[in-house]
């Protein structure tokens, strides 16, 4: 069983729980409905626009057996093309005691609801109710990312989120630096600021 923080996504596996489930959970119960000025945006809305989108996350990482804090920040770029397709790009940057490390960026076109492999584990991205949300599973858990979606008039707005699951009974998330490679356990990790703009 995977908890999203209140909410609960349940299936005999991670993988087949995440693809089969809504692109939704506990996280939004709380959030306010939009204000009236604000129109519901659909996918056809979003062809042709550019989303670039910065994401933060303070988290305490185990690797090789030493503990220790680490600021994460992943730059994405998305591109929303005709036929329900999705060209992305990110690049995290890391910065630890021992110093600041950039990945290479990287990405993929992939086609909404169709999932696919990583060198983590299993992804897929889903748009639903204005938000574009992209989820990835990792050993012990899994990663949401979120971009939310709003139209006033003619303007495209957008927030940023991400949204973290551990597996019951895990000690954290254990996946492949995205820089050299090398195994890493998540074994806490918080939101930090965020950033979103869209342009066509």
């Amino acid at each position: 069983m995977t908890s999203w923080f209140g909410g609960r996504i349940c299936g005999p596996t991670l993988a087949m729980a995440l693809l089969g489930g809504s692109a939704h959970g506990g996280d939004k119960a709380d959030v306010p409905p939009p204000a009236p000025s604000s129109q519901a945006v659909t996918f056809t809305d979003l062809e042709g626009a550019n989303i670039h989108a910065t994401l933060v996350r303070e988290m305490l990482a185990l690797r090789q057996g030493q503990k220790g804090p680490a600021t994460q920040s992943i730059d994405w770029q998305i591109s929303v093309e005709p036929d329900a397709r999705i060209r992305f790009t990110f690049r995290p940057t890391t910065q630890t005691p021992r110093g600041t490390r950039t990945a290479p960026a990287r990405g993929a076109t992939v086609k909404l609801d169709e999932p696919w492999s990583t060198d983590n584990g299993e992804a897929v991205m889903q748009f639903k109710d204005g938000d574009l949300t992209f989820v990835r599973s990792y050993e012990g858990g899994a990663v949401r990312t979120i971009i939310s979606l709003k139209r006033d008039g003619q303007n495209l707005t957008c927030s940023a989120s991400s949204v973290w699951a551990r597996d019951r009974g895990k000690s954290g998330h254990v996946l492949n630096s995205p820089v050299d490679g090398g195994a890493v356990t998540i074994l806490s990790w918080k939101p930090g600021p965020s950033t979103c703009n869209v342009t066509r």
